[in-house]
């Protein structure tokens, strides 16, 4: 069997983990080919990795600023509100508000940056003239611990060409780090129009007819069922919110499904009853408090106005012990996702979700999971488009 050195190409399933306020995070993310000799590894992972075969784990844990740049309090700066102007058709021209983040792009004048510049910056103080944005990397003061799973080697016959790859840089990617709060700050994530939605017809009548669809592809799927799989149990009553032709949970579970539409709950083997409920009309369930273990929401949570109400009554339905799951992507029904949504990075929206679940009492332990870059199926439609990249899944969970 081979083994790994500066010679081999290798799968590798890097896992970063980390904690902040909001609770612990898990970052995973498939090097789906890593060129030992070209491409940049950790040092110290590297020569962990030396020897290790298929199915072998390693791990290293770095303290705040040796990977990632060390925090710069040089890249914290005052910006006069005037140089604050976003450009990007997901953006109002709203003012930059406390602990959200936007692209450096959006600022006029800052050395080295450009209006396409999609790196982001955090706002961490205002004023009625100015904003403070640190520039540095979300993770730049947090410490981690880095896990690289080989998942296949291969002995190198030749060497070609070719793009070098900084793989901690491609895990990290300006998103790790993101969904962590400033310390002792609420981010400031709604505005007047954050639930506005481009279709504001009834719910109802944009759900008539059945979507027999699958909103993410099967390897995503997959991994969003193996992630909830790490908190449910097989006796466990679950509650699944916005149901639809797929609830993405682990097989033999009491399941009740609410969904938009029947024929397509009728098309889930996986539901044990079946209910119609417009959540943006009617935040109540028939249900007693207590009456569940887990409640999930799937693929779904952008398209509700008020997400807070819901989730306060899943507080409710849920069991002294009971627990949230929310799972999302980047993928959605355009004319019905709200603007806020839209206008937050993708792991910012982990960030929104983890306060919205606070504000409806959960106290409990809580986290986030992300995996990216996962093969999707050749045979999948949309292969040829994404270069064979599975869709990105991200879980939030909360305990009661």
């Amino acid at each position: 069997m081979a083994e790994f050195n500066m010679n081999s190409f290798a799968t590798i399933l890097f896992t970063l983990t980390w904690n902040s306020e909001s609770g612990t995070h898990e970052e995973n993310f498939l090097g789906r080919k890593v060129n030992a000799w070209r491409d940049f590894l950790p040092e110290e992972l590297k020569q962990r990795l030396a020897g290790a075969k298929a199915g072998e784990t390693v791990a290293v844990n770095f303290h705040a600023g040796t990977e990632i740049p060390k925090y710069d309090p040089a890249k914290v700066k005052k910006i006069s509100r005037r140089k604050f102007k976003l450009r990007s058709h997901q953006f109002k021209n709203y003012p930059a508000r406390m602990g959200r983040f936007y692209p450096q792009g959006a600022v006029e004048g800052l050395p080295g940056v450009y209006p396409q510049t999609a790196i982001p910056f955090r706002v961490t103080g205002t004023t009625d003239s100015e904003i403070i944005a640190d520039l540095n990397h979300p993770l730049a003061k947090i410490p981690f611990k880095l896990e690289a799973k080989l998942l296949n080697v291969a002995d190198k016959d030749s060497e070609t060409g070719g793009r070098l790859t900084h793989w901690l840089e491609e895990l990290c990617c300006w998103g790790p780090g993101m969904q962590a709060p400033l310390e002792n700050c609420r981010t400031d994530f709604i505005h007047e129009d954050f639930f506005r939605r481009d279709n504001c017809a009834s719910d109802f009548e944009f759900y008539d007819k059945p979507r027999l669809v699958n909103h993410i592809d099967q390897q995503a799927s997959a991994n969003l069922q193996s992630i909830y799989t790490r908190f449910l149990t097989s006796e466990m009553k679950v509650l699944d919110l916005m149901s639809s032709i797929q609830s993405h949970l682990p097989e033999g579970m009491d399941i009740t499904g609410v969904g938009m539409n029947m024929d397509e709950l009728r098309m889930n083997p996986a539901l044990k009853d079946r209910i119609v409920q417009d959540l943006n009309k009617e935040h109540e369930f028939n249900f007693a408090a207590g009456s569940f273990d887990a409640v999930v929401c799937s693929l779904s949570i952008e398209y509700l106005t008020n997400p807070l109400a819901v989730l306060k009554r899943a507080y409710k339905m849920l069991t002294p012990d009971g627990i949230l799951l929310i799972g999302v992507s980047n993928r959605w029904f355009p004319p019905k996702v709200t603007q806020g949504w839209l206008e937050m990075h993708e792991f910012e929206r982990m960030g929104y979700l983890l306060q919205l679940a606070a504000d409806a009492g959960f106290k409990g332990p809580k986290g986030t999971v992300s995996v990216r870059n996962d093969w999707r199926p050749t045979t999948d439609k949309h292969f040829v488009a994404t270069r064979g990249v599975s869709d990105p899944v991200y879980v939030v969970w909360c305990n009661k």
